[in-house]
């Protein structure tokens, strides 16, 4: 894959980019959230109709676990999109029924404003939670041009906030597959864009060198077979890893990071003669992304 920014002298071939869900289109997100870790791959499966508009159905399928309670939620279903007028519209319900509401603009300019899907329903603050283009530029990946908008959420001031991010053609938000609501709702979830793929091109994130399709599951630390012990433990406890490095987090009941170090060892000691007694919950992430999790107790 390779990334190329273009100048204006390209914007004659724009016409000839699509815009979204060219054949094979393929996205691999890792989810992020609070306590809370996984992955998904979203892939197009064919068109449908829908409330006479021309719908692509996008099977997305994965799973997320979450660290408190070690349960583990397995994705599986289809979301809808489509496109009218350069507008690319997903499926939500309103008031309990479903119907269409836009998701990102692909004739936006500087300055164009719109609300997440669903969210001008809670969002009543003036501009509060409304995205707004803040830029706008081209890129060539793998010789096809493709726009992109630098966007970011705005106030009821109409002020930006919270940085910006980027969406694309083809590929979407590279921050998630959906725009979350802005500031007027608290969101303790996102997702990261580690490859997308279609009959053309490629796009992979720097660090990711797997396919679009492969996946790094999220798995428990077992403590059953010696791989955290002593548990319960007081000053220290060790943990059993596969080789290569590793970055270790520690968080205590109220989610507060209490410990975070990188280690190649495959059977660390971690000191934890400061922390008071308590429940607390590890994870380990190697460098491919891959997840593990635990819960240690400090008499």
């Amino acid at each position: 894959m390779r990334t190329t920014l273009l100048t204006l002298a390209l914007s004659p071939l724009l016409a000839a980019a699509q815009s979204w869900c060219p054949p094979g289109a393929t996205w691999n997100f890792a989810i992020q959230a609070w306590m809370t870790d996984g992955h998904i791959v979203r892939t197009y499966i064919g068109d449908t109709l829908v409330d006479g508009w021309v719908a692509q159905r996008i099977h997305q399928e994965g799973e997320q676990i979450s660290y408190w309670n070690n349960d583990t939620v397995t994705i599986d279903n289809v979301v809808l999109t489509s496109v009218q007028d350069s507008v690319l519209y997903t499926r939500v319900l309103w008031n309990g029924q479903p119907a269409w509401d836009t998701l990102y603009r692909f004739d936006a300019v500087i300055g164009d404003r719109w609300f997440p899907p669903g969210a001008d329903s809670v969002c009543l603050n003036g501009t509060d939670g409304m995205v707004e283009v803040l830029d706008t530029s081209t890129v060539l990946i793998d010789g096809v041009p493709l726009r992109q908008w630098t966007i970011s959420y705005i106030d009821a001031t109409g002020q930006p906030i919270w940085g910006s991010f980027t969406v694309m053609e083809r590929l979407g938000s590279l921050g998630g597959f959906t725009l979350m609501p802005g500031s007027c709702i608290i969101v303790e979830y996102g997702e990261r864009l580690r490859c997308y793929s279609d009959y053309q091109i490629e796009y992979r994130e720097p660090g990711w060198a797997y396919s679009c399709t492969s996946v790094t599951n999220v798995r428990e630390l077992g403590t059953t077979t010696g791989q955290v012990f002593p548990n319960p433990g007081t000053t220290h406890f060790t943990l059993d890893l596969p080789p290569g490095p590793h970055t270790i987090t520690l968080f205590d009941s109220t989610g507060r990071m209490v410990l975070h170090q990188r280690t190649s060892d495959a059977r660390p000691l971690i000191t934890t003669e400061a922390l008071p007694a308590g429940l607390y919950r590890i994870t380990v992430r190697d460098e491919r992304g891959g997840v593990m999790g635990a819960t240690w107790v400090r008499e």
